[in-house]
């Protein structure tokens, strides 16, 4: 546990995953927390565990805006430690030496801007791990629509996605159940936009998240997903057992020398190979299924290694009912993977983050506006980071 009580800012408060930090660091741990978004029906501003909240800028149309207003929250507020929640750490990271000479006294929890990028894109995240021996799936990069109907005929059956797609968006896969959601004909990768395809392997997705200090794994969890909204991102989230996860993040994060979040997706195939499959540069659903106090002791005074058992559950509440709703003829098997889950929005006496879930959903309405398109399957997932998202363009 930590001696001293910290200022603590989060950025991104409306994922899931803010949410939780913030209650355990806040209402838990009894840090003082400033929470930052976009709007102001974002979850994670309404917390218990926040003392302030701001509206910043959007940091993916309005990089420079939203670094002059974070750093004016670091200001105002004495903040000792910064804490990204999302890819706005992009904009952060690029701006870093800007943001120390404003507050050379706070800490900024993110790596460098070199290491982000490396893992961030998918195709030299796939480089890395060849280079550090960790498995990774046959690759073929694809920056033509020629190359990408070719790739696609290679296999049988084949996975394919945007090297900087997230959140399961941008994917396509002639197998399982996305199979025929779109077209190959669809797909037109660029140089600056390019296309992985790979073989279809079958097995069970797995994830991991870690908190790391100049290279060292002190806190680790690995988790799967019982259940996912629409086959994309995971609602319930269960802790288990996985050294074979571990020791690929201990190998990346010492190769990359990696102080922050960072959270990695796995294929794990009935061998107990996990292939790799992406890295996320900060918190994911890991960081729920870790106590207040493995937090805390992680970030602020680490003590060796601590990895989360297996057995621990938590969910995205109102996302299962959701599920549950839309399709009456799953709802028992949703209740069934549920079950034994704590919410993640609605934590003991702190119940406003479920409220404003659901207020947050006008949301949905400023991506639609901002992107010009209709209601779809994928509107739910895009619309909760189209603001925040740094998808590999040039940082100016």
């Amino acid at each position: 546990m930590s001696a001293a009580k910290k200022r603590l800012l989060f950025t991104s408060a409306r994922m899931p995953f803010a949410v939780d930090e913030i209650h355990k660091l806040g209402d838990e741990m009894g840090h003082y927390v400033v929470a930052t978004d976009t709007f102001r029906e974002s979850p994670g501003l309404h917390s218990a565990g926040v003392n302030q909240g701001y509206l910043t800028a959007p940091p993916t149309q309005e990089p420079d805006n939203f670094v002059r207003d974070v750093i004016g929250a670091v200001q105002a507020q004495d903040i000792d430690w910064v804490l990204p929640c999302f890819e706005e750490v992009f904009y952060l990271a690029k701006n870093r030496e800007l943001i120390e000479k404003s507050a050379p006294d706070t800490t900024l929890f993110w790596p460098s801007l070199d290491a982000l990028t490396e893992v961030n894109d998918k195709t030299t995240f796939a480089d890395l791990c060849e280079r550090l021996d960790l498995p990774v799936a046959e690759t073929v990069v694809c920056t033509t629509s020629e190359e990408f109907v070719a790739a696609t005929q290679k296999w049988e059956h084949w996975f394919a996605r945007a090297s900087f797609g997230r959140g399961g968006l941008d994917i396509i896969t002639n197998y399982g159940p996305l199979a025929g959601e779109t077209a190959v004909e669809d797909i037109t990768p660029t140089d600056d936009d390019p296309w992985l395809v790979q073989e279809f392997l079958v097995g069970q997705d797995r994830c991991s998240w870690s908190i790391c200090h100049e290279g060292e794994v002190v806190l680790h969890s690995c988790y799967h997903h019982p259940l996912a909204i629409d086959d994309r991102g995971g609602i319930v989230f269960e802790s288990v057992d996985s050294p074979e996860s571990l020791a690929a993040v201990q190998k990346i994060a010492k190769e990359l020398n990696w102080t922050g979040q960072i959270s990695m997706d796995y294929l794990a195939t009935e061998d107990g190979t996990h292939y790799m499959v992406e890295c996320n540069p900060r918190p994911t659903a890991g960081c729920t299924i870790a106590t207040a106090e493995e937090l805390d002791t992680a970030l602020f005074n680490p003590d060796g290694l601590v990895v989360v058992p297996g057995g621990r559950k938590k969910m995205i509440k109102a996302a299962v009912l959701r599920d549950a709703l839309l399709h009456p003829t799953r709802a028992k098997s949703d209740f069934a993977a549920a079950k034994g889950a704590k919410g993640v929005y609605d934590q003991r006496k702190d119940h406003m983050p479920l409220i404003y879930s659901a207020l947050s959903l006008r949301h949905v309405l400023a991506y639609r506006k901002a992107a010009g398109k209709e209601a779809s399957k994928e509107l739910l997932v895009a619309a909760q980071f189209f603001d925040i998202l740094y998808d590999g363009s040039p940082l100016n």
